[in-house]
């Protein structure tokens, strides 16, 4: 619809981080020929260690742990990940690269300038809010409420939270939050939440989309 298009600057702007987000992905599993040709090369000057938590909390710490003992840089994706990296790293002063973060200051990543005073950098992926409750307003005009899974100790979901409760209200939605500590959680949580809703909506909640397939 007219009122959530965006502006052909938005456009370009948004197009740019989702290109950019898709290429970390990409080159993470395949590699990027670039590297190569700006000299670094897999297996002779340069090593890539590649491991996955699979949203479980205590696994991110020690990965990140060895990583921190192991590497000399560590790129970290989604917020619990770049927070135990940035843990682990700070004390040896070792680099940590984030990606996929959608609130830095809340995940003290960052200061309110959207810069930190040690040895991290890196982008955040905050969702259009704004734009999705439009969205949802023009599919359902007779919707009252949103339910909302997310993780109760992902910083990134919390904030996400707050602004969809601070926005829903001027859409004329009531939010229905129901948080969970871990995957396993899911299936119980949408018997609950589902018959209390007009339609879902997800945060880039990285337990919950792990489970998206239990939710849909």
């Amino acid at each position: 619809p007219p009122e959530v298009a965006h502006t052909p600057e938005k456009k370009r702007e948004v197009l740019e981080n989702s290109v950019k987000m898709v290429m970390i992905g990409r080159d993470l599993m395949i590699g990027n020929p670039k590297l190569a040709e700006m000299g670094y090369v897999e297996g002779e000057n340069v090593t890539f260690i590649v491991q996955n938590a699979q949203a479980d909390m205590g696994l991110c710490q020690q990965i990140a742990q060895q990583m921190a003992q192991e590497c000399d840089l560590v790129c970290a994706i989604a917020t619990p990940m770049a927070q135990a990296a940035f843990n682990a790293c700070m004390d040896s002063g070792k680099p940590v690269i984030y990606t996929a973060v959608s609130d830095p200051v809340a995940a003290m990543l960052a200061n309110d300038e959207g810069k930190s005073e040690y040895n991290v950098t890196g982008t955040c992926d905050v969702l259009p809010v704004e734009a999705q409750l439009k969205l949802i307003r023009s599919f359902l005009p007779e919707a009252k409420k949103i339910g909302i899974l997310y993780t109760t100790s992902e910083t990134n979901s919390e904030s996400q939270l707050k602004l969809y409760q601070d926005l829903a209200g001027a859409y004329g939605f009531e939010i229905v939050a129901s948080g969970i500590s871990t995957g396993a959680d899911i299936p119980l949580a949408c018997d609950t939440l589902l018959p209390q809703v007009d339609c879902l909506t997800n945060l880039t909640d990285n337990t919950v989309v792990s489970y998206l397939a239990v939710v849909l």
